[in-house]
This record gives C-alpha cells, sequence and structure tokens, in this order.
C-alpha cells in the first residue's frame, strides 16, 4: 500500500514538474512571437512608408506629359510599386490582428488559439511577402511599348538619374524616390526573414502543445486503469 501510495505521489510531482515547465515554454514563445509580430508589424509599417512618397510623387507628376514636361518614359511600369504597397497592407494588417488577439486578456487558456493564429499569420505573412518579391523582381505578364527591351520601374528610373554622371542634374526628389525604393525592396526581405521567424515559433508552439497533450492521455489513461484496478481488488 505504501508503494502504491509513493509511486502515485511520484507520478503527480512528475506531472507538476512537466505541466508547470509547459507552461514557462509556452509563456517565453509567446512572449517572442508577439515582439515578432511588433517588429513585422512596424517593418510593414516602413514598406508602406517608403513605397507610398514615391509613389505619391509619380502620381502629382505623371500629368505633367500632358503640358510637354513628361518626367517618366514610356515603358513605365508602376506594378512593381503598387505590388510593395499591397504587400505592407496585408502583412500589416496580419499582424495587427494578432498582436490585437494576443494582448486582449482572457480567463481562460488561449494555447491553442494563438498557436493557431500565429501559424495563420507566418505562413499568410510569408507567402505575400514571397509573392511580392518575385513580382518584383521578374514582373509577370510586362508589356512595354514597341521599341523598347524591358519596362523602367520607380526604383529604376530614379535610380538611373541619381548614377547618372553627365551635366544633367537628376529631376527633383529622384534621389529620394531611388532610396526609398530601394529601402522599400529591402525591408520587405527583412520581412520574408521576419516570417520565417514567425513560424519557427508558432511550430514551436504547436510542437510543445500536441507534446503535453499526448503525456495528459497518457496519464489519463494510466488514471483510469489505477482506478479499474482498485475497483476489481475491492470488489
Amino acid at each position: 500500500m505504501s508503494s502504491g501510495s509513493s509511486t502515485a505521489g511520484s507520478q503527480a510531482h512528475s506531472s507538476d514538474i512537466q505541466e508547470s515547465a509547459f507552461l514557462k515554454r509556452s509563456r517565453a514563445i509567446h512572449l517572442g512571437r508577439l515582439c515578432l509580430s511588433f517588429l513585422i508589424l512596424i517593418g510593414a509599417v516602413a514598406v508602406i512608408a517608403c513605397e507610398a512618397v514615391p509613389f505619391q510623387h509619380y502620381k502629382s507628376t505623371v500629368q505633367w506629359a500632358n503640358s510637354g514636361l513628361a518626367l517618366w518614359p514610356l515603358n513605365f511600369d508602376l506594378r512593381p510599386t503598387v505590388a510593395a504597397l499591397s504587400c505592407g497592407c496585408v502583412i500589416a494588417v496580419l499582424n495587427l490582428i494578432y498582436v490585437v488577439v494576443a494582448l486582449l486578456p482572457s480567463p481562460h487558456s488561449r494555447i491553442q488559439t494563438l498557436n493557431t493564429c500565429a501559424s495563420t499569420s507566418a505562413i499568410a505573412g510569408f507567402i505575400t511577402a514571397l509573392i511580392g518579391l518575385l513580382f518584383i523582381i521578374y514582373l509577370p505578364s510586362s508589356t512595354y511599348p514597341s521599341g523598347f527591351s524591358e519596362n523602367e520601374t520607380l526604383h529604376s528610373w530614379t535610380c538611373k538619374w541619381k548614377t547618372n554622371t553627365g551635366n544633367t542634374p537628376a529631376p527633383i526628389h529622384f534621389t529620394r524616390d531611388c532610396q526609398e525604393t530601394r529601402a522599400g525592396f529591402a525591408l520587405l526581405c527583412v520581412l520574408l526573414g521576419l516570417e520565417i521567424a514567425m513560424g519557427v515559433g508558432a511550430a514551436l508552439g504547436s510542437y510543445f502543445q500536441r507534446d503535453v497533450s499526448r503525456r495528459r492521455e497518457e496519464e489519463f489513461q494510466l488514471e483510469k486503469v489505477e482506478v479499474a484496478t482498485k475497483q476489481v481488488y475491492a470488489n
């Protein structure tokens, strides 16, 4: 009888240690993912800011062509800028939702909910950033007028003027636009890496959750066997 009580006490103590370790790991993973989500949100807003200023400059000057003061070539393609802006908006919204869900107070455990939200945000954000980068680099379905062999983007066109060594000065704000579009692309690359890190955090959270669920099920089955055994001996 004493041996059985000792075994039961040892199992309960071991279970308490495992539960405590699981809660500590979950708390650390939660804080890490929350910090990552804040960083991604800030990075996405920075991408929007970097791309929005050159985009607005283009929109405000493109009509000058009607007055014979064309700043932009005939083979100009604005889609990379629109793609970067769209990706930044989508990633910002995804991580804003995760931050709000993670910070909302709740009397119940939300480990599974947060793991699901983190996984969804990481996968959707990674796909969005990857598609945006591939689109900016390769420009699928790109068309240009006859006489041109390639398109000019807001980045390539403004940076050509920046690196121009001739006597013709660059149009106003072109140097700024070149730097900001370059920064927007670099930040989108950084966001891709951060989304991978977010995915790793989500995978770790899900792994530890499944592991502790399996252990709980095993302990529950052991308790059922012990209860059934005691009933048999009692009878």
